[in-house]
């Protein structure tokens, strides 16, 4: 069976994207670990307008070769217009979260073997936290079954043809057609989202206590 063609997408959610992580940049460090499996796939890079000048600047300034595309980034639907248009020629797109500065050569690697018998796949950790629905007064209306309840995180590998552009399928970085096989691989803890600075601080205490103890 011929490999697959595919094509590398980071989408820069946040501007978290641009917090420095161990002095590197969340975005640059992303981009970095797709690197390290993927070397030779060529790049693309969405934006928001409201990010795009210094996340030009910052790839520029690093010398980062790559494809820029400005839309909604919070879009599943103008995400997959925008990308569908110049990606045809590709079997598969593989987006990342700039703001997931982490992922493995061993995790993407799972993940491309999963992809050769799904349309669609990603990382998935179980949840072991409590989680309660809680009504607008406070009151405790039910705990959620955790076993029920995954984490997921980037990278996820999509097939070209499985994207559904006017779909409502979302949950994914675009929409899927309904009859798209979906999968899930064994996701990794140093995969979280930094949503703020005080993500970012727990991630590098994450990081310095794996360096310290590994």
């Amino acid at each position: 069976m011929n490999r697959p063609t595919l094509r590398l997408v980071v989408v820069v959610t946040s501007s978290t994207a641009l917090l420095d992580v161990n002095k590197t940049p969340s975005l640059l460090r992303a981009i970095s670990g797709l690197r390290e499996h993927w070397p030779t796939l060529p790049l693309t890079v969405c934006v928001s307008e409201g990010t795009a000048s210094d996340v030009t600047q910052l790839l520029e300034r690093k010398r980062v070769i790559h494809e820029l595309i400005v839309c909604a980034v919070n879009s599943p639907n103008e995400i997959a217009v925008a990308l569908l248009a110049e990606s045809q020629s590709y079997d598969g797109l593989i987006f990342h979260d700039a703001s997931r500065p982490f992922t493995t050569s061993e995790l993407n690697e799972r993940l491309t073997t999963a992809f050769m018998t799904a349309d669609a796949v990603r990382p998935a950790i179980p949840f072991t936290e409590t989680l309660k629905v809680v009504e607008p007064r406070g009151v405790i209306r039910e705990t959620i079954d955790r076993t029920k309840v995954r984490r997921i995180s980037t990278p996820e590998i999509i097939r070209t043809s499985a994207i559904d552009p006017k779909g409502k399928r979302s949950g994914w970085f675009v929409p899927l057609k309904k009859s798209a096989v979906t999968a899930h691989v064994e996701g990794n803890p140093e995969g979280l989202r930094i949503n703020s600075v005080s993500d970012r601080d727990l991630l590098e205490s994450f990081l310095h206590w794996k360096q310290t103890f590994s």
